[in-house]
C-alpha cells in the first residue's frame, strides 16, 4: 500500500486591483434565487465554532429583545445597525414564527441589495456576514456577498462564497445558475492574472478551484498550464494524466502531454510501466447526483462512502464502526457539524488507516455522527481527499487519484 502526505500549500493569494473586476453590475443578483433553498439530508463535515452556552447567540454585543416589527428593522438597517437587527431576525427564528422569519429575511436581503447596487460594499459585507451566522444555509444571501466582495476587489473571497452557495443549494435551475456564474467569474480572474503574468496566483487559483470542484476537467488543464509555466513538469504531468480520457478536455491534455514529451521535459518512464501507472481509477457507484465509494477502513473492513467535497473531516456512523468491527480510538475531541437539522456535537476518532483503491492514509481523523440515509456508513471528507490530486469522472463513474506531490 502506498500513503502519502501533502504539504500544506498557501491559501491566500494578495489582491489584484484590476479595473476589469469593478464593473460587475449592481443588479447582478437580481436574476438570482427569490426563494430560500429546501433544506436538504446532508452534514457538512466543517467543524464550526460553537455558540455561547445558555441563551442563543447574538449577532452582536446587543441583548436579544422581543421582535419587533417591521418599520423599525427597517429603521435598525437603514441605520446601520445591523448586529441589533439580526439580533431580532434570531429572535424570530427562536419564536419559530415562520412567516415573520420569511419577512424579516426578505427585508434584510433587500437592504443588501440596494447596499450592493449603492456600491457601498463594506456596509453589504458587514449585514450579510452577520446574518450568515444566523442562516448559514440561506444561498441568496452568499450570493449577494459574492457580488459585495466582488465590488471589493476581492475575487477570491466572491468565488469561495458562490461555491458555499452551490454546496447549499438544491433545484437544478439554482445550481445550474450558480455553476454558470462561477466559471464565468473564474475565466474574468484568470485572465486578469494571466495578463498581470502572476503565474503563482494562478497556479494558487487552479489548486483551490480542482478542490472545489473536482468534476470539472477543464480547471485541470488550467492547473497544468500555470504548472509547466512555473516549471513544474512533473506536477503537471500528473494534472494531465487525470484528464486525459476527458471527452471535453482529453484532446487538449493528451496534446500537453505529447508537447512534454516531445521537448523531453517528461521524465523518461520503463518501457514496462503504463503511462499512467501513477493514476488510479477507483469504481464508483451513482447516488443521485452523488458518488459513493467503497473504502478499506480500519485494518480492511470495507465501508461505503458518499465523497463529500464540501466537507473537511471524513464522517463514519456509529453503526458502521459497530457493525464493521472498525478499530477506531477515541481522540477526547469533539466537533461540532452542520446537519439538515442544525448543528450537533459529535465525537472524533483516530482510525490506523482508510484507503481507497491502492491508496492509503494513516492515523486519520474522523467524526462519529449518524447519517439519515441508512445505505451510507459515512462521507469521505477533504482530510483524506486532500492528500491527493483527485478528479471525479462523471462519464465514467471514477475517482482518479494520483499523489499530491509527484515521485522523483
Amino acid at each position: 500500500m502506498r500513503c502519502y502526505s501533502r504539504a500544506m500549500r498557501k491559501r491566500t493569494a494578495g489582491l489584484l486591483v484590476l479595473a476589469l473586476l469593478t464593473g460587475w453590475v449592481a443588479g447582478w443578483y437580481m436574476r438570482g434565487l427569490r426563494t430560500p433553498e429546501p433544506q436538504v439530508s446532508r452534514v457538512s463535515a466543517r467543524v464550526m465554532p460553537a455558540p455561547p452556552p445558555g441563551v442563543a447567540r447574538s449577532a452582536g454585543n446587543d441583548t436579544v429583545a422581543s421582535p419587533v416589527g417591521n418599520d423599525t428593522l427597517r429603521q435598525l438597517l437603514d441605520n446601520k445597525a445591523f448586529a441589533r437587527a439580526v439580533a431580532q431576525f434570531e429572535a424570530l427564528q427562536a419564536r419559530a414564527d415562520d412567516a415573520a422569519v420569511q419577512r424579516a429575511r426578505s427585508l434584510l436581503l433587500a437592504h443588501a441589495g440596494r447596499l450592493n447596487a449603492q456600491a457601498d460594499y463594506a456596509a453589504a459585507i458587514k449585514l450579510l456576514r452577520l446574518y450568515l451566522q444566523a442562516d448559514y444555509r440561506d444561498a441568496e444571501a452568499r450570493m449577494l456577498l459574492a457580488e459585495a466582495y466582488r465590488g471589493e476587489n476581492d475575487p477570491r473571497a466572491a468565488i469561495e462564497q458562490l461555491y458555499e452557495a452551490k454546496g447549499q443549494a438544491w433545484r437544478p435551475e439554482t445550481l445550474t445558475q450558480l455553476t454558470g456564474r462561477i466559471h464565468a467569474l473564474v475565466a474574468d480572474y484568470a485572465g486578469a492574472l494571466k495578463r498581470s503574468g502572476d503565474a503563482s496566483g494562478l497556479l494558487d487559483l487552479y489548486q483551490d478551484l480542482t478542490q472545489l470542484e473536482p468534476d470539472h476537467a477543464a480547471y485541470f488543464i488550467g492547473l497544468a498550464t500555470s504548472q509547466i509555466a512555473l516549471a513544474d513538469y512533473d506536477g503537471a504531468r500528473q494534472s494531465l494524466l487525470l484528464v486525459a480520457q476527458d471527452p471535453e478536455v482529453g484532446a487538449r491534455a493528451r496534446q500537453l502531454l505529447e508537447q512534454l514529451r516531445m521537448t523531453a521535459i517528461e521524465p523518461q518512464q520503463p518501457e514496462t510501466s503504463a503511462p499512467a501507472s501513477s493514476v488510479a481509477a477507483i469504481p464508483l457507484l451513482r447516488n443521485g447526483n452523488h458518488f459513493l465509494v467503497d473504502a478499506g477502513v480500519g485494518g480492511g473492513q470495507q465501508a461505503r462512502l458518499l465523497i463529500d467535497t464540501g466537507a473537511s473531516l471524513t464522517i463514519l456512523t456509529p453503526g458502521a464502526l459497530k457493525r464493521r468491527g472498525v478499530a477506531a480510538e477515541p481522540t477526547g475531541k469533539t466537533g461540532l457539524f452542520t446537519t439538515a437539522n442544525g448543528r450537533v456535537s459529535a465525537p472524533i476518532y483516530r482510525l490506523d488507516s482508510l484507503s481507497v483503491g491502492e491508496w492509503r492514509v494513516s492515523n486519520l481523523e474522523v467524526g462519529v455522527l449518524a447519517l439519515e440515509d441508512p445505505r451510507l456508513d459515512g462521507l469521505l471528507g477533504m482530510n483524506f481527499l486532500g492528500k491527493f490530486q483527485f478528479f471525479i469522472d462523471q462519464a465514467q463513474a471514477q475517482l482518479r487519484l494520483s499523489p499530491a506531490e509527484p515521485p522523483n
